[in-house]
């Protein structure tokens, strides 16, 4: 009975209205949308930071106890890797849009360009992130295969690293795919909307 009435004041509005009330209804599905979309990447940012944070200061510690030269400059280089990931992740919040700052399409322009530059993070980080790791980890190895009790770790660490680099390549595969198209193609779809 109830939804009947509301066919019949749906029917009976204007076109105008109507459009108002589609544009509010995308607005809200949208900010609900980001607003869990935010929250996961800045979780995603702390557990790269802190990550990122205790293989600095181990491999640190490394540079300067380890006695294989070859150890030492994976060690450095290891570090270097871990700088710019924190770089690069944070380099991400320059282009995050402040809610009160400007105009609500501004807003959804600025969201927007925040989306696709965590979408290129995700999908070029198997470029300067994973690939650059597995020479750096060969030559961190070399250093110590010559103690013959390290083989098998060696070996295993090696191997667990290769399964590691494959898992978050088609886990950031996924997460772009699922998390950020939808929601990119959601803003493009308002912004055309609200600039119709």
């Amino acid at each position: 009975m109830i939804e009947d009435e509301l066919i019949k004041i749906w029917q009976s509005s204007s076109n105008q209205e109507r459009i108002k009330f589609e544009k509010s209804k995308l607005m809200i599905e949208l900010q609900s949308s980001l607003g869990r979309l935010h929250r996961w990447w800045k979780y995603l940012e702390l557990i790269e930071l802190i990550s990122a944070s205790i293989g600095i200061l181990a491999f640190a510690f490394y540079v300067y106890f380890i006695p294989f030269t070859t150890t030492k400059i994976a060690s450095a280089l290891f570090v270097i890797l871990l700088i710019n990931l924190v770089v690069k992740v944070l380099g991400i919040k320059k282009f995050k849009p402040k809610d009160l700052e400007e105009n609500y399409l501004e807003y959804l322009k600025k969201t927007r360009t925040y989306l696709n530059a965590q979408k290129r993070l995700l999908e070029t980080a198997v470029y300067w992130l994973v690939l650059p790791l597995y020479p750096i980890l060969l030559l961190f190895f070399n250093g110590l295969w010559h103690i013959p009790t390290t083989h098998h770790v060696i070996i295993i660490t090696f191997l667990a690293a290769i399964g590691m680099g494959v898992y978050g390549y088609f886990l950031n595969k996924k997460r772009v795919r699922n998390e950020i198209i939808p929601r990119l193609k959601k803003l493009d779809e308002l912004i055309k909307t609200l600039e119709a």
